[in-house]
C-alpha cells in the first residue's frame, strides 16, 4: 500500500510540474553552469558596422498602423525591413524580464528576473547584457546606453557600457541626448547606441492601451516622430558610407491599464524591427526577445563561444539569400 502511494505521489508531482509549462511559453536551452568558454572569433571582411536600437515601453501590436504611427508603418512596408507584430515577449509580461531578455539574449528562466521588476535574485553576472561580449571581443566598439527607465542601466548595463550613467528625465531628453551622440559626438562616438523611451508605457498604464485611447495615440504620435528623427540622422551617416543596421523593439503590449495577462494576445506580443538597405532578412521566421542580440552579434561579425553556449535566440539574417552579397562578407 504504501508503495502504491509513493507511486501516486511521484505521478502527481509530474503531472503538476507538467501543468505549470504553459505550450507558448519559451523553452531555455540547457547550458552546463560554470561553463567558460571565452574563445571569440571576428569577421574582419565585413569592416566598421554599426547599431541603433530604439527601444519604446509598451507598444500594444494591434497600435503600429497607418493612422497612428505613419512613419513606424511606412517603415514596417519597406523591403529592406523585417517586421513582425507578432514579437513574442517573456511569459512574466512586465518591464524588467523582457528588457534584460532583450539586452541578454537569454529567456527569464536563465537570467531570473521576473514579474517583481526589483531584480532581486537575478543571474545577470551569469548571463550578461551583450555589451560584454563586445567589449571582450574588440574594445575599440564604442556602446551607450540612454534609458528611461533607471533600473535597465542600473541592473543589466552596468559596468558593460562604455556610457550608460544617463537617465533622462523625460522621452524628449532621450531623444535630444542621443541626437547630440550621433551629431556630435558627445560624450562619446557611439557605435553600437540602445535608447529607452517610456512614456507609451506610462500612457497606457494612465489611460488604457488602445490606440484610439487619446492619450496612448498622442503618445504614439510623439514615439513616432522620435523615430523617424533618429532614422533620418542615420540614413545620413548611410548616404556618407556608415553602415548602420536599426532595430525597433518593444517590451510588452497592454490591455486595459496592465499588461500582466500573457494568455491576452495583445499581451503577450508587441512590435519588431530590424532595417538594413541590403541585409536580408528571414521575414517567415517570428522573432521573441532574444533574437535581438544574436541579431546584433551576427550583423557585427562576432562569434562569442561563451554567447552560443548561453544564448536562446536565433540571428534574423538570412544566410541562404545572397543579395549584394559575397561569400566572405554574408
Amino acid at each position: 500500500m504504501t508503495r502504491n502511494v509513493n507511486i501516486l505521489s511521484i505521478v502527481l508531482l509530474v503531472l503538476i510540474q507538467v501543468s505549470c509549462i504553459r505550450e507558448d511559453e519559451p523553452t531555455c536551452i540547457d547550458w552546463t553552469e560554470g561553463r567558460k568558454d571565452l574563445g571569440f572569433s571576428i569577421n574582419e571582411n565585413i569592416g566598421e558596422r554599426k547599431v541603433l536600437i530604439i527601444g519604446i515601453d509598451g507598444f500594444r501590436p494591434d497600435a503600429m498602423r497607418a493612422d497612428r504611427t505613419p512613419f513606424l508603418h511606412k517603415l514596417s512596408l519597406e523591403g529592406s525591413t523585417y517586421f513582425t507584430n507578432r514579437n513574442k515577449v517573456e511569459y512574466y509580461s512586465s518591464t524588467g524580464p523582457n528588457w534584460s531578455s532583450l539586452l541578454t539574449g537569454v529567456h527569464w528562466c536563465k537570467h531570473q528576473v521576473t514579474k517583481s521588476n526589483d531584480y532581486s535574485g537575478n543571474r545577470l553576472q551569469e548571463f550578461p547584457h551583450f555589451f560584454k561580449y563586445i567589449e571582450e571581443a574588440d574594445s575599440s566598439i564604442k556602446t551607450a546606453s540612454f534609458v528611461r527607465w533607471t533600473p535597465i542601466n542600473q541592473n543589466i548595463t552596468r559596468e558593460h557600457a562604455d556610457y550608460a550613467n544617463f537617465t533622462g528625465s523625460s522621452d524628449v531628453k532621450v531623444y535630444n541626448a542621443a541626437l547630440d551622440m550621433l551629431l556630435k559626438q558627445e560624450p562619446i562616438n557611439p557605435d553600437i547606441l540602445f535608447l529607452h523611451f517610456i512614456d507609451l508605457d506610462a500612457a497606457g498604464h494612465g489611460f488604457g492601451f488602445h490606440p484610439d485611447v487619446p492619450e496612448y495615440a498622442k503618445a504614439l504620435a510623439l514615439i513616432d516622430g522620435y523615430v523617424s528623427g533618429l532614422i533620418s540622422v542615420i540614413e545620413s551617416k548611410r548616404k556618407i558610407g556608415e553602415d548602420w543596421m536599426i532595430f525597433v523593439v518593444s517590451d510588452h503590449g497592454g490591455d486595459g491599464r496592465e499588461h500582466y495577462d500573457f494568455s491576452k494576445d495583445s499581451n503577450s506580443h508587441t512590435i519588431f524591427f530590424v532595417n538594413h538597405p541590403i541585409i536580408p532578412f528571414s521575414h517567415s521566421y517570428v522573432s521573441s526577445q532574444t533574437d535581438l542580440v544574436p541579431t546584433i552579434m551576427d550583423f557585427m561579425g562576432i562569434v562569442s563561444e561563451e554567447f552560443i553556449s548561453k544564448s536562446d535566440g536565433v540571428s534574423l539574417i538570412d544566410h541562404v539569400v545572397k543579395i549584394g552579397f559575397t561569400d566572405s562578407n554574408p
